[in-house]
């Protein structure tokens, strides 16, 4: 609601009263305080007399409007747009619809929408407009121009799709992802460590960086998985890690499923030793005692010491402080940058040598947190842990 004031010096200060709160006196400004679309109260520039601020504070309701809907007031007011749904709109409902996902699932799909709301032409108002092959290549020329690389435009295009989707019965489009060519991804198969890479890698840590990655390649579990492990989620007497979430972090599992994963022998009996000690519920922390965040560019370290670096790979990395602060191009023959070792290789390890000592491949599924298996593996039934055990621990060796 915009109500109107007019100022007064009141000993020496500028002062705004409502009108009806004493006399204007000549001359005086007339303002309009509203709430805007931020919902911030905010004063309207001075009109010269109290009729054309209360005109104004009558068309406020109107202008808020619209600009609430990302339109003009002429727009907003065009019978045909009344029951058009604007972009803006879509983005908030479908951000809305979206708030129960994963943490960094709705952090992809804001920094996405966001993207595409900044690069929407003027003409596309409506979510409607939006729904076209000229609007979909255009934003896709726009993050090619951008230097995104193949992967990201393929998911910040799939982000804009699922809002058109979303939205099939305003736009008249039931599949989205038709309208636009998708760049074409290269699958990459992760390669698991040998026995004598993974000798060289955990021949050169030191007892920290051991435990820390012994839990990657014995567990299988994904980063932030062992990021946020902590004491409560081992079970010593089962054996076991329960992966499960932890709000107060913002830590969801995929697929939002809890899961119980094995632990080796070894690995539990370390475990024991180190809770002995231990001041945090966390398992692994940094310097400032938080969960460490910074488990791959440590585990390249360890890569480089080991000998493992491939030589090849070329990249730019940020170096210098402040103002001098810059890229500077370096090649993993002399820098821990190389592109072969990424902790995703000891998840795919873990599993490889599960397999290889004859463990279930549903049980498999199970432990890495998969939806689904080949046709052929899902007639395979789960067995106890405890019966796996001897396979468990013949996997971890090596």
């Amino acid at each position: 609601m915009a109500s109107v004031y007019f100022r007064i010096k009141d000993g020496g200060t500028w002062r705004y009263r409502a009108i009806g709160r004493g006399r204007p006196p000549k001359g005086a400004k007339f303002h309009v305080r509203y709430t805007d679309v931020r919902k911030k109260q905010t004063w309207s520039q001075p009109y010269d007399t109290v009729e054309e601020a209360q005109q104004a504070a009558a068309n406020i309701g109107t202008i808020l409007n619209a600009q609430a809907r990302g339109l003009t007031v002429a727009e907003a007011a065009n019978a045909a747009n009344v029951n058009r749904k604007t972009v803006k709109t879509a983005v908030e409902e479908f951000l809305n619809f979206n708030r129960g996902l994963r943490p960094k699932s709705v952090q992809a799909y804001t920094t996405g929408l966001t993207e595409f709301l900044k690069y929407l032409p003027h003409s596309v108002r409506f979510i409607d407009e939006a729904a076209t092959t000229k609007v979909l290549d255009g934003y896709k020329q726009s993050l090619e121009d951008e230097d995104y690389a193949p992967k990201t435009i393929h998911n910040r295009l799939l982000i804009v799709c699922f809002l058109l989707k979303h939205f099939a019965k305003e736009t008249g489009v039931t599949y989205p992802t038709k309208l636009v060519k998708m760049p074409r991804l290269q699958k990459v198969t992760a390669k698991p460590y040998s026995s004598e890479e993974l000798k060289k890698l955990f021949g050169e840590m030191e007892a920290e960086e051991y435990i820390r990655y012994l839990f990657f390649v014995h567990s299988g579990c994904r980063e932030q998985e062992v990021q946020y492990a902590e004491w409560d989620d081992i079970d010593f007497d089962e054996g076991t890690y329960t992966v499960r979430p932890k709000k107060d972090v913002g830590f969801v599992p995929k697929s939002f499923e809890e899961r119980a994963v094995p632990l080796t022998s070894e690995l539990l009996d370390m475990l024991r030793a180190r809770k002995k000690s231990a001041t945090s519920r966390w398992l692994f922390t940094n310097e400032n005692g938080d969960p460490e965040g910074h488990f791959l560019r440590k585990f390249k370290v360890v890569a480089k010491r080991a000998g493992l670096n491939c030589g090849q790979c070329e990249t730019e990395i940020a170096e210098g402080k402040y103002h001098e602060r810059g890229k500077v191009k370096v090649s993993c023959a002399d820098r821990p940058v190389c592109e072969k070792h990424y902790l995703h290789r000891l998840r795919k390890t873990a599993a490889t040598r599960w397999l290889r000592s004859g463990i279930n491949l549903l049980d498999i599924q199970n432990w890495l947190g998969h939806k689904s298996l080949e046709t052929t593996q899902i007639y395979l039934g789960y067995s106890k842990t405890s019966s796996n055990r001897a396979k468990v621990d013949a996997a971890g060796k090596f």
